[in-house]
């Protein structure tokens, strides 16, 4: 019975010297990834679009490839899908925020959100660097 108590004890003691030993703080070597808002879609030279509805209009943000938000690096978007309502598709232009990482548009989006997006990116001053994608929709 003395030895069951003083193994207890030994135990007690030991689980408390340890547990007030001031653990290492780990440091931060590697940028944590993130998380894409919306639709991602990758980019052909690294990184991410994230393509979402907010408040019933469209907004794109540019992400670096760990997925965190960076400055976009085209000066706006245009954006085509077809809608039910008339037989032309709808059309808008995504421009600047206050946000540097996202274009984003005041035309409001009626539903259903649900449709193949067409987006093209375009660099002011470049006009032979346009990149274009096609990707189903769904927000």
């Amino acid at each position: 019975m003395k030895r069951i108590a003083l193994l207890a004890f030994a135990g007690a003691a030991l689980t408390a010297v340890c547990g007030a030993a001031p653990r290492p703080t780990p440091t931060p070597t590697q940028e944590q990834e993130g998380t894409i808002s919306g639709v991602p879609v990758p980019r052909p030279q690294g990184g991410w679009l994230g393509v979402e509805v907010k408040d019933r209009t469209f907004r794109v943000t540019f992400y670096n490839e760990k997925k965190n938000p960076v400055p976009a690096d085209v000066s706006s978007a245009i954006l085509r899908w077809p809608v039910h309502y008339q037989p032309n598709d709808e059309r808008v232009q995504l421009l600047p925020t206050d946000d540097p990482a996202v274009l984003a548009s005041e035309y409001a989006v009626k539903g259903p959100l649900t449709f193949k997006l067409r987006i093209t990116l375009l660099t002011e001053g470049k006009p032979d660097s346009v990149e274009s994608y096609v990707i189903d929709f769904n927000g």
